[in-house]
């Protein structure tokens, strides 16, 4: 089990805000600290979006249809690519061009790109000096993808970002951010952006998860890499290879799940200890022993859904607090606690079931947050135990859909789950009779 570090950090402003910072009008910032002031914004969006409009239009000829393609034919941008996106062939087997595309303006606009290397060739020469002017002023503020949430829609296509791993607050234009949002509720937006002299804008496909949240990216990220410790440290990784991140649109479209009011997640945090003296937890917990490891589960709160439950290694010396609802975590912590502990209600782990399903898919690998769980289960066959986690992944999935009276898509659910679209056919079948649901 990896855990994230104890405390997560902001990272710090990039330059120095300038006098203008201290105006009380100040209220929005963009990623490298440029001011906007709120009065000035407020008061000519119209402004705003026709430069925003422009910038667009000018993107389209310069970018889109020429210096992606120059800057490929000059720098073998296309082979390296290609072996990119050959190591998640089993994830999307085609990309459509303008995902790939996507990518190689990153490797044009980002910090150190490609642009600072072209922008002196003799083919340039054929842009007009407005699309020359664009260019340079992209190469001065590199593009960057960014994981981000929505504060604010002060005017239709206008949207203040925070990025959920910098903390930056910046203003965005996306009339594509407006679309999706007429059709589907999004946790967590990920997008590779543009600064166009007034504001930012997004480039290419829009990113919007349905269930993903800024614990599970940084999960992903340290399943990625095991040295990812930091913020910082993830930034660095998705701008020095976005591909790995671009590729967690396989699970774009999982819903959260929750039962009732509880949202089912997996959550989890590890402590040193002294000893535990199991006795004296007889009282408010059920527990048990197996091979040094002790299981001690909070009445009430121990079986489904919430599965509020503590390991104690004592050989090891550590507890393991694990829960699959948060409400069961800060039970189980604070039940704990009760017992002279000091543990933080906090977790060190915190990932959906949406990104476990996503991550195992992605990276092809096995993930284990409890190492102890097998320990107190009746012996199952490991093909019959894999089917069994398939389906009750596949059963995570439909029943808040069913709960909240709406038609599970029982394709993308299986394939999410990893069973056949039969067997989710004939279990959906069954659930459904036994709901009394048509």
């Amino acid at each position: 089990m990896k855990g994230k570090p104890s405390a997560w950090h902001m990272s710090k402003i990039i330059r120095s805000l300038s006098d203008r910072m201290k105006d009380k009008n100040l209220l929005y910032f963009n990623l490298k600290c440029q001011p906007v002031h709120k009065q000035s914004f407020m008061e000519d969006f119209k402004a705003t979006r026709i430069i925003c409009e422009e910038s667009s239009r000018i993107s389209a000829k310069v970018i889109d249809e020429f210096m992606i393609y120059y800057a490929a034919s000059i720098d073998k941008t296309e082979l390296r690519m290609s072996r990119d996106f050959a190591v998640y062939k089993h994830v999307i087997k085609e990309f459509k061009e303008e995902w790939t595309n996507r990518l190689k303006a990153h490797k044009v606009f980002r910090i150190d790109g490609l642009i600072n290397k072209i922008l002196n060739h003799v083919e340039l020469k054929r842009l007009s000096r407005v699309e020359l002017d664009f260019l340079e002023q992209q190469a001065k503020l590199p593009w960057k993808f960014s994981f981000s949430v929505i504060i604010d829609n002060p005017e239709k296509d206008f949207y203040i970002m925070r990025d959920t791993f910098s903390g930056d607050q910046y203003t965005l234009f996306s009339p594509g951010i407006t679309d999706l949002m007429k059709s589907q509720h999004t946790t967590l937006w990920f997008n590779l952006i543009g600064y166009n002299g007034a504001c930012w804008q997004t480039f290419g496909p829009i990113g919007a998860y349905k269930s993903f949240e800024l614990d599970d990216i940084f999960f992903f990220a340290t399943e990625l890499r095991s040295h990812i410790e930091t913020d910082d440290e993830l930034l660095e990784d998705i701008e020095s290879n976005p591909v790995p991140y671009m590729m967690l649109l396989a699970g774009a479209n999982y819903p959260q799940t929750f039962h009732e009011n509880d949202q089912i997640v997996q959550v989890y945090a590890e402590y040193d200890v002294e000893t535990v003296n199991t006795q004296e937890f007889q009282k408010d917990f059920k527990v048990e022993y197996c091979q040094e490891i002790y299981r001690i589960m909070l009445k009430g709160w121990g079986e489904h859904p919430h599965f509020a439950q503590a390991y104690y290694n004592e050989s090891e010396k550590t507890v393991l607090l694990s829960a699959s609802t948060d409400r069961g975590f800060q039970t189980l912590v604070s039940k704990i606690n009760q017992y002279g502990f000091t543990f933080s209600d906090e977790p060190f782990i915190r990932v959906n079931m949406s990104m476990l399903v996503t991550s195992k898919q992605i990276l092809k690998k096995k993930i284990e947050l409890n190492e102890y769980d097998h320990l107190f289960q009746e012996e199952t066959s490991p093909a019959d135990q894999e089917q069994i986690d398939k389906l009750n992944a596949f059963m995570g999935l439909v029943l808040p859909d069913i709960n909240a009276g709406r038609q599970p898509d029982i394709e993308i659910m299986a394939h999410a789950a990893g069973i056949d679209v039969q067997t989710a056919r004939d279990l959906m079948k069954n659930i459904t009779n036994k709901f009394g649901k048509s």
